[in-house]
């Protein structure tokens, strides 16, 4: 998760939006589209698109949510430090927070969208 969020921060650089901070260290979805848009050019080779980095997210957050299981449940059969176990569960629950808040700005975003007059 913290790899796509610098793949992120880095792509929206150039734009100079990174978009607002939820005191979770969430980024929101209205930033994060905001700033994506603004640096991707038609015709750039090597600007990454929105749905890739959405689904470089999605990759990212279940490979913490399964790290996390894993760990866990060898935290109960005594093979893990309960430090490592702990660190991977709260680093899993940042993780769904965060595509949990995505999540429900796109919704949104869609609501709104389809709630426009043609």
């Amino acid at each position: 998760m913290i790899n796509s969020i610098h793949s992120i921060s880095s792509a929206i650089s150039g734009a100079g939006e990174l978009g607002s901070l939820s005191s979770s260290g969430s980024t929101t979805a209205s930033g994060l589209a905001g700033g994506l848009m603004g640096t991707a050019t038609p015709g750039t080779p090597n600007a990454p698109s929105f749905s890739a980095v959405m689904a470089d997210m999605a990759t990212d957050t279940i490979g913490s949510l399964r790290n996390a299981e894993s760990l866990s449940l060898a935290g109960v059969q005594g093979k893990a430090d309960s430090r490592q176990v702990v660190d991977a569960v709260m680093n899993a629950d940042q993780t769904l927070q965060t595509a949990v808040a995505i999540r429900d700005k796109v919704v949104t975003a869609y609501l709104e969208i389809a709630r426009m007059a043609i």
